[in-house]
């Protein structure tokens, strides 16, 4: 861990905090729980269990079972949450017409871009001009991977934040209603409250990340997006999308996802 923190200043209300760093970005949790041994303990757990995730999403890592997929001719034998997470993504691909697209960087638009074998948990790309990449999908499948771990803890309060794009209220602020994020310096205040949102857009150095996977160029520069509702990988998921979607696709995508909210210039 970066850092971690426990403190019984107020007695009413002892957190925890700690820092992780994966996926190339930060991990920070900020929970209530009494035990400092317990919460330790506990910020231990998600780091590991967010560093295995990691190796298994990190497409540029040798030896990660991403990089191996994406380099071998055939068939290559994937653990349970990276088989999982190809199925999801090939659904949610179909679901928001292929704007989320986790090979949407390959030179090769056929689709699908992948092919699973589920009897016996392999998969293998569909050709040479392929390629996966988990952005927009990994920070969101971590954070419910580790709400599930806080929730089996018997934590119930708790803000997670992947990134300062990815956002996870638990329950309520030890004194409030609900846990207050406000997106950055002037940007939008969301209440959360066992929900989340994720933020999709230019890059703050002003860097293009995300493609439209139809036109294979960069999605047009515009307003930051973002979505809140109660998943975080499904508000990662379609702030990717509909950034990806030029605008006339994107409240069509929306209609799909009841409770789940768009708004622009986050």
């Amino acid at each position: 861990m970066v850092d971690f923190t426990h403190s019984v200043k107020n007695q009413q209300a002892p957190v925890a905090y700690c820092e992780i760093s994966a996926m190339h970005s930060r991990l920070e949790l900020l929970f209530v729980c009494p035990d400092a041994g317990k919460s330790r303990r506990l910020c231990e757990k998600v780091e590991k269990m967010v560093q295995e995730e990691s190796f298994e999403f990190d497409r540029h890592v040798p030896d990660g079972p991403t990089a191996r997929l994406n380099s071998s001719p055939g068939r290559v034998a994937l653990g349970e949450d990276l088989f999982f997470a190809l199925e999801l993504c090939e659904k949610f691909r179909s679901l928001t017409g292929g704007y989320f697209d986790v090979a949407a960087l390959s030179e090769d638009k056929t689709r699908p871009a992948y092919h699973l074998f589920p009897e016996s948990h392999e998969a293998a790309m569909a050709g040479e001009g392929h390629l996966i990449d988990f952005g927009g999908f990994a920070k969101g499948f971590a954070l419910e991977s580790v709400r599930k771990l806080l929730v089996g803890e018997g934590i119930t309060d708790a803000l997670l934040n992947f990134g300062n794009s990815s956002v996870v209220g638990m329950g309520k602020h030890p004194f409030g209603s609900c846990w207050k994020v406000r997106s950055e310096e002037g940007g939008r205040t969301f209440e959360l409250k066992d929900s989340a949102f994720s933020i999709s857009g230019l890059s703050r150095s002003g860097k293009d990340h995300i493609m439209d996977p139809h036109s294979a160029a960069p999605a047009a520069a515009g307003p930051r997006v973002a979505v809140s509702g109660r998943s975080a990988l499904l508000c990662e998921i379609l702030s990717t999308a509909v950034y990806a979607a030029p605008m006339g696709e994107r409240d069509r995508i929306m209609e799909s996802f009841g409770g789940y909210i768009l708004t622009y210039g986050s």
